[in-house]
């Protein structure tokens, strides 16, 4: 009867894990699908693109991505779903040791990081506050080149898009863009009829309501000009601030999706290890099974010749 319940409920646990390895290789299908969709056609345009496209007012095009370097974002995240999901549906499937051993140190390593990262955030707040302020600030100031470049840099475009969707501007503040060395300022709009104070854009185009310059009026552009130029209506609120602002606005909705994933993470852990140590004791057990005994049973012949001869 234990023999029999220990079965049952380990057939029980290999349908969860089954269950939640489908999942989570599905997730990754999906995200490299949707990067090598992404690679393949190109169909994401940039803020250049974007920016000339409001200024002949076509309001179709409103989206914005990278058209280089995004599908990596999707890819990488995508593989890394994938081989554990993979890993972890095969290995409970078919019981080779070698694919539960794999999705057990997969799971590991990922509970590992978490767990780290987890505790500096908590443990060193403030010095990593800094820490991220001061990189921060040296990346705009040595390598931010701006929305309108050409060669578009992934790391570049990623921070235009956080100020853009987040509605913010600069780590700290709208000052953060002063000491630039890369980013060329140059008003590709500029024309005679300007003067030379709008040759040249004082903040990025990204820390302007550029949504809701577009949806307000028809001289929308020039208003848009104006605020990267004069500073009339950007984003006074820093990045680092909007960040803190949305966590602690969401704070239950985050702490219970990141305490979620950790029992998942835990549990799925915890299950492939009673599989694999399970699956192990099997074997020992038959390798001892076909092992000849280590001496050879006595019989009562044996014995009465013994005594026969004493």
């Amino acid at each position: 009867m234990g023999h029999g319940r220990m079965s049952y409920s380990l057939k029980n646990v290999r349908f969860i894990l089954i269950c939640v390895n489908v999942i989570i290789f599905l997730c990754g299908a999906t995200l490299i699908g949707e990067g090598i969709d992404l690679l393949v056609t190109r169909r994401f345009h940039n803020f250049r693109e974007f920016l000339f496209n409001i200024e002949n007012e076509y309001p179709t095009n409103k989206k914005i991505y990278s058209d280089d370097s995004l599908y990596l974002l999707t890819i990488i995240p995508g593989l890394v779903f994938a081989s554990i999901g993979f890993f972890g549906c095969s290995g409970v499937i078919t019981q080779i040791q070698c694919l539960l051993f794999y999705y057990a140190w997969l799971i590991g390593i990922l509970l590992t990081f978490q767990t780290i990262i987890l505790i500096s955030l908590i443990t060193f707040r403030i010095q990593l506050k800094e820490k991220l302020v001061v990189s921060m600030k040296l990346f705009l100031q040595n390598e931010y080149t701006g929305p309108l470049e050409k060669n578009l840099q992934l790391f570049s475009f990623l921070w235009d898009y956080v100020m853009y969707h987040f509605k913010c501007c600069g780590i700290e503040s709208k000052n953060d863009f002063d000491m630039n060395s890369k980013w060329s300022r140059t008003n590709p709009w500029w024309n005679q009829s300007m003067t030379m104070e709008n040759k040249s854009f004082i903040y990025p185009l990204t820390c302007c309501p550029i949504d809701e310059l577009f949806k307000k009026e028809k001289n929308s552009f020039s208003k848009l000009l104006s605020c990267a130029i004069d500073g009339n209506d950007i984003y006074e609120i820093n990045c680092y601030e909007k960040f803190i602002e949305i966590f602690q606005s969401n704070e239950a909705i985050l702490l219970t999706l990141i305490l979620s994933m950790f029992m998942i993470e835990m549990m799925s852990l915890i299950f492939v290890l009673v599989i694999y140590n399970r699956n192990r004791l099997k074997q020992s057990y038959c390798i001892l099974e076909e092992r000849p005994p280590p001496y050879t049973p006595r019989t009562t012949t044996n014995n009465t010749n013994i005594y026969v001869q004493l």
